[in-house]
């Protein structure tokens, strides 16, 4: 690849088949048949949430509530725990779940997406410090020794995996994510939208052609 745009689709020009077909060449070999959702930072998972009922159409979609105010190791641990009974998952996480998504895609060998990816925690998560409260109403106590230990942690980008960006995320700036990211991963970029991310029905579409597409000679109409 000549340089990081080469790697960087502009989902706004072309159709979700399209974006899987230029995406499909650099994930190989992948056998997946459900998803494993990562929610992001002051969240939890909520089958009923609108992302997790955007991906339900292409596969189920498993998921467990994590407390990012613990360690960083503490809160892979409990996602790989929860994901223990299957290895045949598609990753998928926004934000803090992005990075979690990466790294647990890259360890264990599955597929991912990362979505508005929390690229480098140890920055991201420096407003939190201190005490503060979830999206649902629960207290939290978010240590600065904890914000400070994903230091040592970069945003993995040696695995099989993509990431998706709404352009107009003013939380984590995605022209900072793609400077990071480079010619490393793909990266799927949408116009406008924000943090929650604002395009997941066509992500969801690009994920359900790449991922899940059915047997040759069984494709129904486009969705």
């Amino acid at each position: 690849m000549s340089g990081w745009k080469s790697m960087v689709i502009d989902a706004a020009k072309i159709s979700h088949h399209d974006i899987a077909d230029r995406i499909r060449p650099f994930i190989e070999g992948t056998n997946v048949d459900r998803i494993y959702y990562c929610h992001g930072f002051a969240s939890h998972f909520d089958a009923n949430k609108d992302k997790v009922r955007a991906l339900s159409p292409a596969a189920i979609v498993d998921g467990n509530t994590v407390d990012y105010t613990r360690p960083p190791h503490k809160v892979f641990e409990s996602f790989q725990k929860a994901m223990s009974a299957r290895r045949n998952y598609l990753v998928v996480g926004t934000s803090m779940g992005g990075f979690f998504a990466a790294w647990l895609g890259t360890e264990l060998g599955l597929p991912y997406v990362a979505i508005n990816p929390a690229v480098t925690p140890s920055h991201s998560l420096q407003k939190y410090i201190g005490e503060g409260g979830t999206h649902y109403r629960t207290r939290f106590t978010l240590r600065e020794d904890t914000v400070e230990a994903y230091n040592a942690l970069s945003f993995r980008m040696d695995g099989q995996g993509l990431v998706a960006l709404d352009m107009g995320d003013n939380v984590i700036d995605p022209q900072g994510t793609l400077q990071i990211v480079g010619d490393t991963l793909p990266i799927v970029t949408f116009p406008g939208g924000s943090h929650r991310f604002d395009h997941m029905h066509k992500l969801a579409a690009v994920i359900r052609s790449m991922f899940f597409r059915p047997p040759s000679g069984m494709h129904g109409s486009s969705a």
